[in-house]
This record gives C-alpha cells, sequence and structure tokens, in this order.
C-alpha cells in the first residue's frame, strides 16, 4: 500500500479518511494507487470526473470534498516530508514546516469552483509549498514574529499555534495569552516581506510589559467582557500553569470567565490581577456585563423556519453571542419573539439557539443541532438544552 506506517502515523484522521475515499472511488484497484506526481494527477481527473456527475446533492458533495480533502492532504504530506496532520476539536489541517498550515479541504472546494481545476490545484500545490518553507501567508506571519521574539522578548515563547492562532508563554510569569493572526495574515497576504515584518511588529509591541505599552487600569476597564467557557477547560489551564483565573459557576458544566480583548488578541483575567486593582469581584462581573451591554445594540438573532414552528439563532459574528445569555433583558425581548416558555443552547461560543419550549418537536429539533454544532466547534461549550428564564439560564 502506498500509505504506510509511518506515513499513516503522520497524518493521523486524514489517512483514513483518504482510504476510505480511494475504496469507494478505486474499488479492488485501491492497493495500486501510488502517491506523487501521478496520483496528484489522478485526483485531478477525479475532480473532474466528479464535477460532470448529475446525481450530486449537498450531502454527497460535503463526503466528496472531505474525501478528497483528505487524501490530498496526505500527498502533501507524503510529497514535503516536513509535514503532519493537525486538528483542534473536529477541524483538521496539514501542519507544513515550522509555522506553515494549509487547509486541503477548502483547496478541493477552490479547484471544484475554478474554471480549470488542474491550474488551481497547481496553485494550491505551490501555496503549501510557500507554507513549508515559511514563505506562504501564515507561515511567514509567524515565523517573523518567532525571530522578533526571539531577539527582542525572549521572556515570550510561542507554545503552540493552530493555523491563526497562537498561545504565548511568559517564561517566567507562567502567564499564558492567545494571539488571533487572522487579520494580520489576511491584510498582509498580498504584500510582500517588509510589510509582515511591520505588522510582526506591532503584534510585539502588544505584548504586555512591551516598552510605552502599559494599559492604564481605565483601558482595561473599557475592554473586559464575560466569555462562556467550559469548567473542565478552565481546570485544563491551570493545570498547564495558568495563574488562577476569575470565574463564576453557571452549570456543572459551564463558567463565566472574563477577557480583556485588545486588537487581535485577548488574555483571560486572573484572581490576582483583581485584587492587585483593588476591586471587588462582583464590581468587576458587573463591569464586564456592562460592556458587553454596550456592544450588543447591534446583535442579529435571525429566524429559521423548521417543522412546527421555528428556531431562532444568533449570528452577530463577533464571538460574543454566546455570552450575551447572560444579559437579563434578552429574556424579555426574545419572549415577546418566541414566548415566555424558552429553551436555549449553546454549542460553541459564537452563538445561541432559542426556540419554544412549550413545543417538544422544536426542543427536539434544538437538541439535535446543538449536538452536531458542539460536535464540530473548535470552541465547543455545551450540547445540552438549559431554560432561559427571566432569572438567567437554567
Amino acid at each position: 500500500m502506498w500509505i504506510t506506517a509511518s506515513l499513516r502515523q503522520r497524518s493521523g484522521a486524514l489517512a483514513p479518511a483518504a482510504e476510505s475515499f480511494l475504496d469507494g472511488w478505486l474499488g479492488q484497484d485501491a492497493p495500486q494507487y501510488r502517491g506523487g506526481r501521478d496520483g496528484l494527477v489522478a485526483l485531478c481527473k477525479q475532480l473532474e470526473h466528479f464535477m460532470y456527475r448529475r446525481d450530486v446533492d449537498e450531502e454527497s458533495e460535503r463526503r466528496f470534498v472531505e474525501g478528497a480533502g483528505a487524501l490530498l492532504g496526505v500527498l502533501l504530506i507524503d510529497y514535503i516530508g516536513d509535514a503532519s496532520h493537525a486538528a483542534e476539536g473536529n477541524v483538521h489541517r496539514v501542519r507544513l514546516g515550522e509555522s506553515g498550515f494549509f487547509d486541503p479541504f477548502a483547496a478541493v472546494d477552490r479547484a471544484l469552483d475554478a474554471p480549470c481545476i488542474r491550474s488551481e490545484l497547481a496553485r494550491e500545490i505551490e501555496l503549501a509549498e510557500a507554507e513549508a518553507r515559511s514563505a506562504g501567508p501564515i507561515s511567514r506571519v509567524v515565523s517573523s514574529l518567532r525571530s522578533l521574539l526571539a531577539s527582542e522578548r525572549p521572556d515570550f515563547e510561542i507554545e503552540e499555534q493552530f493555523e491563526c492562532k497562537l498561545r504565548l508563554r511568559h517564561r517566567t510569569l507562567d502567564d499564558t495569552l492567545e494571539l488571533d493572526l487572522k487579520r494580520a495574515v489576511d491584510s498582509t497576504r498580498d504584500q510582500g516581506r517588509h510589510a509582515v515584518d511591520n505588522i510582526a511588529r506591532r503584534l510585539l509591541s502588544l505584548l504586555p510589559g512591551a516598552p510605552d505599552s502599559e494599559l492604564e487600569l481605565a483601558d482595561v476597564k473599557v475592554r473586559m467582557l464575560p466569555r462562556l467557557q467550559r469548567a473542565d477547560a478552565v481546570r485544563d489551564l491551570s493545570a498547564q500553569g495558568q495563574s488562577v483565573l476569575l470565574t463564576r459557576p453557571l452549570s456543572d458544566e459551564l463558567v463565566v470567565a472574563l477577557l480583556v480583548e485588545y486588537q487581535g488578541r485577548a488574555r483571560y483575567v486572573r484572581t490576582r490581577e483583581v485584587e492587585g486593582w483593588g476591586m471587588a469581584v462582583d464590581e468587576t462581573f458587573a463591569l464586564a456585563m456592562e460592556n458587553l451591554r454596550a456592544r450588543s445594540e447591534r446583535a442579529r438573532i435571525v429566524r429559521e423556519p423548521v417543522d412546527d414552528g421555528a428556531t431562532f439563532i444568533a449570528r452577530t459574528g463577533d464571538g460574543r453571542d454566546s455570552a450575551r445569555v447572560l444579559l437579563p433583558e434578552l429574556y424579555a425581548e426574545l419572549a415577546e419573539r418566541v414566548g415566555p416558555d424558552l429553551c436555549v443552547a449553546v454549542p460553541h461560543r459564537d452563538t445561541f439557539f432559542v426556540c419554544d419550549g412549550s413545543k417538544p418537536t422544536l426542543v427536539q429539533h434544538l437538541a439535535q443541532r446543538a449536538a452536531e454544532d458542539a460536535a464540530r466547534a473548535p470552541h465547543a461549550l455545551s450540547a445540552r438544552v438549559h431554560r432561559l428564564t427571566a432569572q438567567g439560564l437554567r
């Protein structure tokens, strides 16, 4: 078999998906498939053949993209060498070199939509090669930041990376913070190395302790926001050496944590910080709720018709929708639109679902949707259905 034991180990969950795709595509001839250039050309032909099929629906296209993307990922891991499978939740990517990442499923999607499948797939391979040598959109930003950290801020190190998300650790204080580089990557995608180095230097200047970058407490206060978090995730952070985070229990599964949000990054508020600020815990949480309330004037909740009624879904797109279920005024607004008996689900941090809790079929639909979304989400919260009342979430 082309997928050797070593390649299978580096390919992780991509390998069985690729083998299943080959079995469905080639049948008993699957063991004859070989990787490399010929394997890529054969995959191109299969993509072209798929485009002419008339029996394709949304589900069959999803399965095809998953299988073809997995095979493309394994082909890249085999070809580039310094590459492996990486996953966060149910999101699967190919890690390339020290800092590069590549989405083989999006690459297949783009190829199927392109006027010429082969030209587009060739362009995608070039993009993966660039990521592997720290010249791609993601890897060159991370590489530049890594170099600046080593020369100017050796007190910080990159502890973990998944695509554009970094976790940095302070070597002496045992504190961590998160950096989201997506905006930096998108803004420099078509620019030269000078622009990349400039934006990496701006990111460096935002780190705590940078010269002339200490934010006053007044600035911190306006940036503080609540976030729902899984209780076990908070415990994991503490186990990894993170200082004790300031949280409040919401259920046996969820807690309310506090974040201080900056441009492109955020960090959790720690108990010792609040004590150092001379603030009471109740005062701190109340302040965070006020900030969330001020950022919710344009919150978007859309109605989606289903059998026997409708569900309502938060789609503001700012990453704060799950926390909005904590706002007391949300119940009154939803009760007016849906009814007084409300069921709500918060499968991940970017949304919440609501339905009329007096209709069992709607509640069942809500539960199924919540379970599916929580299983797929990289920032999953809860697959449970809760009651939303004027007193809060139950």
